[in-house]
């Protein structure tokens, strides 16, 4: 207890003795004091991520910018200073995408952290590093409903936007749903998506019409200049590059988004004896032009979960189960889309459909949906961990990507169960595992069988990432997925645009050529 209070007391001698570091005494200069957070507590919170796997390590600093201005001046300190810029918002990406990377071998000690903090408590930043706090740039500029557009700031929710249309009476909505508390800035830096990707598309889709763009050089521009208009054949797509960049090229200020208009919705499940006869059902329904906005897989290990959740008042059947959602201003063409789904349904040797009778159970049954990363866990019981794999193959390869990964899961002895968007392929097998006491990063055998399954994915014309980006965790799959060209072609682009390699360096590209 005297030898843990002495090394304490040493430590909090050796913050005090060391001077402030010049380029957070020029952010000290520049933003009042509750723009910078140098707090252990706060550093230590941005430095983790809820279901990320990543180690966890703390920033040097939050900024908490409040405007395209602030993001400008904390360039310009970075670039002065050479110090690391992560763009951070939800923080609820799961591949590590604002994650210090320690590429560089370089140890601040005790001055770079914060008072009392230690190596055994928490991993020092190996670089200065800034995260760029975009949360509080969470205001809804402008709607132009005629337009069936917004205008928002990077730190506006998907779903506080689509709360303040209701609550200005604006029948108007954003369909793409991925994590509760994404941001916009985030969603778009991973191209993310969601449970309505089969209706509505993704983030790379034209769901998002226009950015505002802070680029390295403290240059502002806006990939669409002045235009806000349904469509444009003008010039190269510029936007496109930061879709999917995860703040490594620029840094997102506002963003023009297209809306949806709001109709009912109807919810209904069935389930299959096998998993193949569920997606040949779904790929029938597709064909057929019955348009679902939402059709998800669940197999029966996760209906097992469901089940021990209790979210819904009844127990389905432990097997593989569709959920299906339908929308449309006539309910009369809702109810005959239904009609001709459950057919299709039946045809292939699934139950008749079990449809939602109102809208409170059509809630029910879709927040059990959403619920699944808790209720899987229930699998596995107290000190339960995930980690949740993102393969999307085309969807006449989906059954064959089950049936496969399922032989790799079952010689690796660990529960993976699956919830997978299966209308556009993208399936979720759920690693659940407990980790030994203290650990931060998943056992090995963990490791092996989520790479494996990212591998298997891409032999079978398939990707390993099909909407939470690829961060520090999938970028070793690149090059077999995507080849040498097209790497080549993102490193020149990133090398332009970032020539000092201070934006988010180390994420979707190795900072070195030569570890790809």
């Amino acid at each position: 207890m005297a030898d843990t209070f002495k090394r304490r007391l040493g430590q909090v001698a050796d913050h005090i003795a060391q001077p402030t570091p010049a380029f957070v005494q020029a952010l000290e200069a520049k933003f009042p004091a509750d723009q910078l957070s140098l707090d252990e507590v706060t550093r230590s919170r941005f430095g983790t991520s809820f279901g990320s796997l990543t180690p966890p390590a703390a920033p040097s600093v939050v900024v908490h910018a409040e405007s395209t201005a602030d993001v400008v001046a904390t360039l310009a300190i970075a670039r002065e200073y050479n110090v690391v810029v992560i763009p951070v918002g939800g923080r609820t990406s799961l591949e590590g995408q604002f994650s210090v990377e320690s590429s560089c071998t370089c140890d601040f000690g005790p001055a770079k952290t914060s008072l009392g903090a230690t190596k055994e408590t928490q991993k020092p930043a190996t670089r200065p590093t800034i995260h760029l706090s975009l949360s509080n740039m969470d205001k809804v500029l402008a709607v132009h409903a005629a337009d069936s557009q917004a205008v928002v700031e990077p730190g506006v929710g998907w779903e506080s936007l689509n709360k303040h249309l209701a609550d200005h009476g604006i029948p108007l909505f954003f369909p793409i749903d991925p994590a509760p508390r994404a941001e916009f800035g985030g969603m778009v830096g991973v191209g993310g998506s969601g449970t309505n990707a089969v209706g509505y598309g993704t983030m790379r889709g034209e769901w998002i019409q226009g950015m505002e763009v802070v680029l390295m050089s403290g240059e502002v521009i806006n990939t669409r200049g002045s235009s806000r208009s349904r469509k444009s054949s003008t010039g190269w797509d510029v936007g496109r590059l930061f879709l999917g960049s995860e703040g490594t090229l620029g840094i997102i200020t506002k963003l023009v988004v297209r809306l949806a208009p709001v109709a009912p919705l109807s919810v209904a499940l069935t389930s299959f004896p096998t998993v193949a006869l569920a997606v040949s059902a779904v790929v029938d329904i597709i064909a057929a032009g019955l348009a679902p906005t939402s059709l998800e897989l669940l197999d029966g290990t996760s209906i097992r979960g469901l089940n021990m959740s209790e979210i819904l008042p009844y127990a389905l059947p432990e097997e593989p189960t569709v959920l299906l959602r339908f929308t449309s201003a006539l309910p009369a063409a809702t109810q005959a889309a239904l009609q001709k789904a459950d057919e299709i349904v039946q045809k292939h040797g699934g139950k008749q459909l079990t449809i939602g009778k109102d809208e409170k159970e059509n809630e029910l049954i879709w927040r059990a949906r959403k619920n699944q990363y808790w209720s899987q866990q229930m699998l596995v019981g107290e000190g339960c961990q995930t980690l949740i794999t993102d393969c999307c193959v085309p969807i006449s390869r989906l059954a064959e990507f089950v049936e496969r990964s399922e032989v790799d899961v079952n010689a690796s002895g660990l529960l993976a169960p699956i919830v997978a968007h299966i209308g556009d392929g993208n399936v979720h097998r759920a690693i659940l595992f407990k980790a030994a006491p203290g650990a931060t990063e998943p056992p090995p055998e963990v490791v092996v069988l989520a790479s494996k399954l990212s591998k298997l994915a891409i032999e079978l014309e398939g990707t390993c990432a099909g909407e939470h980006g690829i961060g520090v965790k999938k970028r070793q799959y690149l090059k077999h997925e995507l080849g040498k060209g097209t790497l080549k072609v993102m490193r020149d682009v990133k090398n332009m645009l970032d020539p000092l390699g201070l934006l988010n360096p180390g994420k979707v590209l190795y900072e070195r050529e030569e570890d790809e």
